[in-house]
């Protein structure tokens, strides 16, 4: 028979070994509310982040049309300065487009990069519901031209928005200047 001593000794290093083995297996017991929690809070957090860049994901189309229509009256300028010959922008604001064009409105200027007509149509595409809200050019109309010197007779505005934002584009009279400005 085994002393009482020892029995305590013996009993107390099988539940320590016993202890040892579960915490080998700790895995197979699942998650404590600890680390639940924490994987909680980090999904409501990368879904908070996802959800403000979301928001926002469609309101550059406003500014990037702006930009677009910025470059293209600066490229029909230098077309009238390099070619000598009129060019300029009308606007369709019924149709939500505008064309840049070289000699004649039916004319439309070969883009540089894709080599299509410059026809900017914003019913379809990545500026999709950009509306033209005005074309603002003196004597009542919807176009600007430049002359072979790449100055232009009257300035004017063009006015872009999509949903809440809107941007003007600028025209300076004699200078050709364009520039954007948000309103």
């Amino acid at each position: 028979m085994i002393p009482k001593k020892n029995q305590c000794n013996l009993s107390f290093n099988l539940c320590s070994a016993r202890r040892r083995s579960l915490a080998g297996h700790r895995s197979s017991r699942g998650f404590t509310l600890v680390e639940t929690m924490i994987m909680l809070a980090l999904i409501g957090f990368l879904t908070a982040v996802v959800f403000v860049s979301m928001t926002g994901i469609f309101s550059y189309r406003a500014k990037a049309a702006a930009r677009m229509l910025v470059s293209d009256l600066v490229l029909a300028r230098k077309t009238a300065e390099t070619t000598q010959v009129k060019s300029g922008v009308i606007f369709y604001p019924a149709q939500e487009c505008y064309v840049v064009y070289t000699s004649t409105f039916t004319n439309p200027l070969i883009d540089p990069v894709n080599r299509k007509p410059m026809i900017r149509d914003f019913t379809t595409g990545e500026y999709h519901n950009v509306n033209i809200v005005s074309a603002a050019f003196p004597a009542g109309t919807e176009y600007i031209e430049f002359d072979p010197l790449g100055r232009n007779a009257t300035g004017g505005k063009a006015v872009l928005q999509y949903n809440s934002d809107s941007y003007s584009v600028w025209v300076e009279d004699n200078t050709g200047r364009v520039y954007w400005t948000k309103p």
